[in-house]
C-alpha cells in the first residue's frame, strides 16, 4: 500500500505545502478531495477512479469539482465517490445544483457516465484492488466518517476531522493494532471552548486520544492544523511529542 499525503492542511495556507485534505492511495484511490489534489498531474487524476470523502466540509471536498470536469476524455470511467447520505445529499443540493456547479445527474447513467455516487455507511468494508476500506463514524459537527484501511499486512488510520472522546477511543479500539494512525491537532490548548465548539482537536486533547486506547499505533502523523495556529502548534507538538513515533505533517 502506498500512501501519498497530497494536503493535509486546515486551511488555505498559501505556503505551497499540498492544501487542504486529500490522500492518495496507490494510484487511483482517494481520501477527500481537498485542494491538495492540485499535487497531481492531469494525467494522474485521470487514473483516479474511486473517490472516499469523509464529510461535507469544504476543506475536504473542494477540489471534487473541478477534478471530475478533469475526467471528461479520460479512458476508464466512471468515477465512484463514496459518502454518508448525508454527505451526498449536500453535494447534489449545495454544490451539483446547476447554480453552483453543473447539475451531473446527466452523467450518472448509462455506458458513457462521468461518475457515480455511491453511499457509504459506518462498519461498511469495500474491497478494491487488495485493500480493505472500512467506515467508521466519528464525532463532529457533520455526520463524519474516518477510514481503516488493510493492504498486505499493514493497516493505515485516518480518523478525519474529530475530537477527542468516548465515540473515537470505542472506534479506535475495535479497530486492534495500527501501523499508522493520522489524527488532527487544529487548535492551540489555550482555544479549547473553539476545538469542542467545533470538534478539532487540540495536543491536549489529541494527548487524551491517545492514552485512552488500549494499543498505542506504531506510528502517528498529526494533521489538519489551522494556518494562522500552525506555528505555535508545531512548536508545542515538537517541544512534547505525544508519541514516541510523531510526525507532524
Amino acid at each position: 500500500m502506498n500512501i501519498q499525503v497530497l494536503g493535509c492542511s486546515g486551511g488555505l495556507s498559501g505556503d505551497n505545502k499540498g492544501g487542504s485534505t486529500c490522500i492518495q492511495l496507490n494510484h487511483n484511490i482517494l481520501i477527500d478531495a481537498g485542494t491538495g489534489l492540485n499535487q497531481l498531474s492531469l494525467a494522474q487524476m485521470h487514473r483516479v477512479r474511486h473517490v472516499f470523502l469523509t464529510h461535507s466540509h469544504m476543506d475536504h471536498i473542494a477540489a471534487l469539482p473541478t477534478f471530475l470536469s478533469n475526467q471528461y476524455g479520460s479512458e476508464h470511467l466512471p468515477v465512484t465517490v463514496y459518502a454518508q447520505p448525508h454527505t451526498l445529499e449536500k453535494l447534489q443540493n449545495n454544490i451539483f445544483n446547476g447554480d453552483i456547479w453543473p447539475e451531473l445527474s446527466s452523467v450518472t447513467e448509462g455506458p458513457e457516465a462521468l461518475l457515480k455516487f455511491e453511499e457509504i455507511h459506518p462498519g461498511q468494508s469495500i474491497e478494491l484492488q487488495g485493500m480493505e476500506i472500512k467506515a467508521f463514524a466519528v464525532e463532529h459537527s457533520v455526520p463524519t466518517v474516518g477510514y481503516s484501511v488493510k493492504s498486505q499486512g499493514r493497516h493505515f488510520v485516518f480518523t478525519a476531522d474529530t475530537i477527542a472522546g468516548k465515540q473515537l477511543t470505542e472506534q479506535l479500539n475495535r479497530l486492534g493494532h495500527i501501523d499508522t494512525l493520522m489524527l488532527e491537532c487544529s487548535f492551540p490548548d489555550e482555544l479549547l471552548p473553539v476545538a469542542e465548539k467545533t470538534k478539532h482537536m487540540t495536543p491536549g486533547l489529541l494527548q487524551s486520544a491517545l492514552n485512552s486506547l488500549e494499543q498505542q499505533p506504531t506510528e502517528l502523523w498529526i494533521t489538519h492544523l489551522k494556518p494562522s495556529n500552525e506555528k505555535a502548534l508545531r512548536e508545542t507538538l515538537q517541544a512534547n511529542p505525544p508519541h514516541k513515533n510523531t510526525v507532524v505533517l
